[in-house]
């Protein structure tokens, strides 16, 4: 392996970034314990795989899978192994607010490059790169810092009297930040599960609704783009005169690949039937504004299909086999 990594060195022209998912994670973090792995699981795989995580590649770290992490029968024991192998990596990319900010970034890129004299806020990059930083910046406060009705009235001057929110925030440990997540998940469940039902009831609407959707997706989609991203109101406070519907009516979607995955993956789920359940449910569509900006995602088999089927160029960096990811890393690092 050691051979195999020096000669990559020589021709790589920058460092993977993969994403690992929670069962990939836990796995990892077993074999460093020397703890059996389930049957058809390979130890030497996944010793592998964390030597590479250790040595040359960029691990993206996703804060919205904590959630995944502290379900069930987590403890505190179990969730900071798991976080331990992400703050292992040499290398380490952070997602921040992956959720709503990757799908608003591109948006928000692509009404500029339809016109240029548009203003918009000056958001970091999807990926930030936390190894060597001890400050992040956090996307969610530079729009409420800029765009006063981006939140209900009450919460916004409830933050002003506070002093606001610094566009900079401490950048911690992953261990630090799952064991804090844990900690207000046990203080307050029915938040937590308040997030998971909300996602379920308007994701399940639209399955219940798939006709309605399907006579007129690209509506369903502006409305998405307002009600949920509220990237009306950031056009807005940033171009009070802007006619916010003629320049989101014609968003090159193609030009937002993690949109444009998010609903072709809903579309599937729409058409098969498939309403969200549980936790899980949720869980999968949080990986999807990550698949785009990866270069190898190690991801749970059934996600795997569906994310194929609604992009089959995919399957060179969608995996689900650790074998297939390592053959990714090894034998093509030299593409990146």
């Amino acid at each position: 392996m050691a051979e195999t990594q020096d000669r990559k060195f020589d021709v790589i022209q920058r460092p993977p970034k993969i994403y690992l998912d929670t069962n990939h994670l836990i796995n990892i973090a077993d074999v460093r314990k020397g703890k059996k792995l389930p049957p058809g699981q390979s130890e030497g795989c996944y010793r592998r795989l964390d030597d590479c995580i250790r040595s040359y590649c960029g691990l993206i770290f996703n804060p919205i899978a904590t959630m995944d992490w502290v379900g069930g029968k987590a403890s505190t024991q179990s969730i900071s192994e798991i976080a331990a192998v992400v703050d292992s990596a040499n290398l380490k990319y952070v997602a921040l607010d992956a959720d709503f900010f990757v799908y608003t970034r591109e948006i928000l890129d692509q009404c500029r490059k339809q016109n240029p004299s548009i203003h918009v806020p000056d958001l970091p990059p999807i990926l930030q790169n936390v190894s060597d930083n001890s400050t992040i910046l956090s996307p969610l406060h530079i729009i409420m810092n800029h765009v006063s009705e981006y939140l209900e009235k009450s919460l916004t001057e409830a933050i002003e009297e506070q002093g606001g929110l610094p566009n900079e925030i401490p950048v911690f440990t992953v261990v630090e930040w799952v064991n804090e997540i844990f900690k207000q998940r046990l203080q307050n469940p029915k938040n937590y599960q308040s997030r998971t039902d909300s996602f379920i009831k308007r994701f399940n609407y639209d399955i219940e609704h798939k006709d309605e959707y399907f006579r007129n997706p690209n509506h369903h989609r502006l409305e998405w783009f307002k009600k949920i991203l509220k990237v009306d109101k950031i056009l807005k406070a940033f171009n009070p005169k802007i006619n916010v519907d003629n320049i989101l009516e014609k968003i090159d979607i193609k030009g937002c690949p993690a949109i444009d995955l998010l609903w072709k993956f809903h579309e599937i789920r729409m058409k098969n039937g498939n309403l969200l359940r549980d936790e899980n449910d949720v869980d999968d569509y949080m990986f999807i504004p990550i698949v785009p900006y990866a270069d190898v995602m190690l991801i749970e088999t059934k996600f795997k299909g569906t994310i194929v089927q609604a992009d089959n160029s995919l399957k060179s960096k969608v995996f689900s086999k650790v074998s297939d990811a390592l053959n990714a890393l090894e034998n093509q690092g030299f593409t990146w």
